[in-house]
């Protein structure tokens, strides 16, 4: 058994687990049980899982559990037998909560890329997910924004929201206006798909090496139902 191609999971904390599928654009919620599942089905040690089960007093017939647990996750995208993906589960990201400084009133060439930034977004969001994170891996070639020219686009943007627009202009679509409004500044942020847990929500956001924008009002970060952060585009260099 492998992992598909554009699978990504982060730890929520608490024995949640968040998956996003990129392929499918779907989300997952798992406890650690299903986590530990899924990493036996991919090393081919499921019976060793189902003895440790047993002598635990896992409550049922072990093997029936397991086995449902597994289609499930072939059902979800979350396995398969190809040859393609890897045998191990996706790493986590790095840490990308950390909020940036505010900032000012953004001027006139700002709030005018805002806009181009946002037109754009609104076009992209119509591709698929899998598409939009290709799209956006490009932008890995431009240097990382400085803190000036991010928080200037990241507050501009909620501001040329058109209030007369139809459609949702919501988390994905203000996260991604500005980290293309940034790349039209010739700099690089990073669009962030992020999950927590009870209830679980998903959230999108932008880091850069300064800080995220989009983590604040109903969408604060909360110590006690923390953001992570499970797949971004272009991906995040740990070392950044």
């Amino acid at each position: 058994m492998r992992v598909p191609p554009g699978v990504h999971r982060a730890r929520l904390g608490g024995g949640a687990v968040a998956v996003l599928v990129v392929r499918s654009g779907t989300w997952q919620w798992m406890n650690e049980a299903t986590e530990r599942i899924w990493s036996a089905a991919l090393s081919g040690t499921v019976d060793e899982l189902a003895e440790r089960m047993r002598a635990d007093g896992f409550p049922g017939d072990v093997e029936a559990i397991i086995t449902r647990v597994v289609e499930q996750l072939k059902q979800a995208g979350l396995l398969t037998a190809s040859g393609r993906g890897a045998r191990t589960l996706p790493p986590a990201m790095p840490a990308v909560t950390a909020v940036a400084a505010p900032c000012v009133r953004p001027g006139r060439v700002v709030r005018a890329l805002a806009r181009v930034g946002l037109v754009l977004a609104l076009g992209v969001m119509r591709l698929p997910m899998r598409a939009r994170m290709r799209l956006l891996n490009c932008l890995r070639v431009l240097p990382p924004a400085p803190p000036a020219v991010a928080a200037s686009v990241a507050a501009a943007v909620p501001l040329v929201r058109p209030s007369w627009w139809p459609g949702r202009i919501a988390c994905l679509e203000v996260s991604l206006a500005t980290v293309l409004a940034i790349a039209l500044c010739g700099r690089r942020a990073h669009w962030v798909l992020g999950a927590r847990r009870m209830p679980n929500e998903a959230h999108a956001w932008v880091w850069t090496p300064t800080g995220a924008y989009g983590l604040s009002g109903r969408d604060t970060d909360d110590p006690r139902r923390p953001w992570a952060g499970v797949a971004a585009a272009p991906p995040i260099d740990p070392y950044e």
